[in-house]
């Protein structure tokens, strides 16, 4: 269940609470005050009209009594119990009336017999009755006035069922506006989750924006913010450790490299050195590691890296010059090396960079090929962008070995065999050089049979904004 169906489930149900106890209340006021406004009316209008019966404004039906024939009235002595009058309701429905004061909903039912003698049909009717004292002629009277009120009970019914329509309504429409104002509550928690996606290894130097409210999303914000400020210092210190490392490996391996030179010199005089063929394969080692540490040097110096320094460029004569460089390597092995290209891709990029880019691409097509196979590199314009692609005839590379083909040190051949002197940071290198210039590399296999590398580069720098400092 996602937060927002939570917060709109628990504003729901507490606006159901609050609505239920004031439609509770509204309810027991709307079923009370008629009763009280008919109390107030019988209260008046019992002594009323048995003070006119008293004074023989009537005979003893009440006719001539002002309302006489409206109430069921009864007036009777309350220390003996005698009536002395009852109206014509009260002669037809026989009620025990409450005491003074007070006022109670009674049911009654119709007596009495028709012409024939037989009984009259049964008739149930709720009245309200209310018992008031008041004295005449110096002693004092009871008079008890009710009237009927099954219309009411209707329409309290009725009243109750609306009530209870528009409270399930009203559940309905707060739901839906539940819902809305969850969403807008948490708009801020989709915009900063959406921007907390983009941060990435490569783009640690993205923030989240913070304005000027003091309420919680601003806090979380600042908070995520701290946190990636640690984390790219980590990752920058961590970078710089890999350049110092590398750098500082470079002079002791260049001594090492220096003395085995002079041990197989001073071994080449004429003189047979048992020890020649161990020294050869520690020179193969050492300059091995040599190129290992400066292909590291470079990938960490690219990694702290945030733009490439670009200049106008022709691509397509870096292209040329390239394929004529590896056309004699091809020739040994009986590849063909061909290219299609315009006459200028112009664009603003680095030249040494992108040379050594499509270099190591042209070398990894040309080692990992086939004899008499081909290589094929073309280029053409995209709208605002360069697409150059390379194709060889090499065996290609395993499906599931394409997701991983430009992490560091990852390498097809899992035996790290060193028949072509790769260290498998090659690939990688050339990611993130594409990557300072805004552009995307991409690596397939074809049903064809051509394992294809294309190179997608904006013409006109487009490329990561610098680091935050951290």
């Amino acid at each position: 269940m996602t937060v927002r169906l939570k917060i709109t489930l628990l504003m729901t149900a507490a606006g159901f609470v609050a609505s239920l106890v004031f439609s509770c209340i509204i309810l027991w006021e709307m079923v009370e005050q008629p009763f009280r406004l008919i109390d107030s009316d019988l209260k008046a209008a019992g002594p009323r009209v048995a003070r006119a019966v008293m004074a023989g404004e009537g005979d003893e039906a009440g006719p001539g009594v002002p309302d006489g024939d409206h109430y069921w009235l009864e007036v009777r002595d309350p220390a003996t119990g005698e009536v002395f009058f009852r109206s014509g309701l009260a002669r037809t429905y026989r009620i025990d009336p409450p005491s003074a004061g007070r006022g109670r909903t009674v049911s009654a039912v119709a007596g009495g017999q028709d012409a024939a003698g037989r009984d009259k049909e049964r008739e149930k009717v709720d009245f309200r009755v209310y018992t008031a004292a008041f004295s005449w002629d110096g002693k004092q009277y009871l008079a008890s006035a009710g009237r009927p009120v099954e219309h009411l009970e209707d329409e309290l019914g009725d009243t109750i069922s609306g009530i209870a329509g528009g409270l399930a309504f009203s559940v309905l429409v707060l739901a839906a506006i539940s819902y809305f104002l969850a969403g807008l509550m948490l708009r801020p928690i989709r915009e900063l989750n959406a921007q907390a996606r983009d941060i990435s290894e490569k783009h640690l130097d993205r923030r989240m924006p913070v304005t000027g409210e003091h309420d919680e999303f601003n806090t979380l914000a600042e908070t995520l913010n701290t946190v990636f400020d640690r984390l790219q210092h980590a990752f920058l210190r961590q970078k710089r450790l890999l350049a110092d490392a590398s750098h500082e490996l470079k002079t002791p391996l260049t001594m090492m490299r220096l003395a085995l030179d002079a041990i197989r010199s001073d071994a080449g005089g004429g003189t047979p050195d048992p020890q020649a063929e161990s020294h050869e394969r520690m020179t193969e080692q050492v300059l091995r590691m040599d190129r290992l540490v400066k292909s590291l040097l470079d990938l960490s110096s690219l990694e702290i890296e945030a733009v490439a320094v670009r200049e106008p460029l022709d691509l397509a004569a870096i292209l040329g010059a390239l394929v004529e460089d590896y056309r004699f390597l091809g020739e040994a092995r009986g590849i063909e090396l061909r290219a299609d290209l315009p006459d200028r891709l112009d664009m603003a990029g680095n030249a040494d960079k992108l040379t050594r880019t499509f270099s190591n691409l042209l070398d990894n097509a040309v080692k990992y090929n086939v004899e008499g196979g081909s290589v094929s590199v073309t280029g053409a314009l995209s709208g605002p962008d360069l697409i150059v692609t390379l194709a060889n005839t090499g065996p290609g590379v395993p499906d599931e070995d394409l997701p991983r083909i430009f992490e560091q040190f990852y390498r097809v051949e899992k035996s790290r065999s060193q028949q072509h002197g790769g260290s498998g940071l090659g690939l990688a290198i050339v990611k993130r050089i594409v990557e300072l210039h805004g552009g995307a590399i991409t690596f397939e296999n074809r049903p064809e049979g051509l394992t294809t590398v294309t190179v997608t580069l904006p013409r006109h720098g487009r490329g990561p904004a610098a680091p935050r400092p951290a």
